[in-house]
């Protein structure tokens, strides 16, 4: 009795990874996967309203670029000299969706290029946030900060704003 309850759970387990692994193949990106990216990005990263306007690349996939002006104003070159970021500027380095799994990183200004006191230069933050696919929905459970100063830091979802 209990070996066939087990043999009925291990069949019922591996029809759910049969669909989810079916689904995938037949994944297709739309402009709605960028549009949710892009929100619950900035939802997560921006919590304290620091960022006012995004730098989006002509590099960027136009659909990337069409989600980024839905939740910020967007320029393509951001003002000031080369390798410097004002403060409420976030450069996006990289936005993209495939098969399930989706990435946004970025630049948060202000990067002024001036040697901070650990000897670096100063560089703003750096966020990264990845998303997968689960049960239907785009997720994220942590998303990682890094600073000049060599530090990183994993912040859970749960938790209000990243470390400063």
């Amino acid at each position: 009795m209990i070996a066939a309850f087990i043999c009925i759970g291990l069949v019922a387990c591996n029809g759910l990874q049969y669909r989810q692994a079916k689904r995938m193949t037949d994944f297709q990106v739309a402009p709605h996967d960028f549009d949710s990216i892009a929100v619950a990005t900035f939802k997560l990263i921006d919590a304290k309203g620091e960022i006012g306007t995004i730098v989006a690349p002509a590099s960027l996939d136009q659909r990337a670029r069409q989600a980024l002006r839905k939740v910020h104003p967007t320029v393509a070159v951001p003002p000031g000299s080369a390798n410097t970021l004002p403060a409420g500027y976030f450069l996006v380095r990289e936005f993209s969706v495939e098969a399930g799994e989706a990435h946004l990183s970025g630049q948060l200004g202000p990067v002024t290029g001036l040697m901070t006191a650990a000897n670096m230069p100063d560089c703003g933050k750096e966020y990264s946030v990845g998303f997968y696919i689960e049960g239907g929905d785009w997720v994220s459970h942590a998303f990682k900060v890094a600073t000049c100063a060599e530090s990183r830091h994993w912040v859970p979802i749960e938790e209000a704003s990243p470390p400063h």
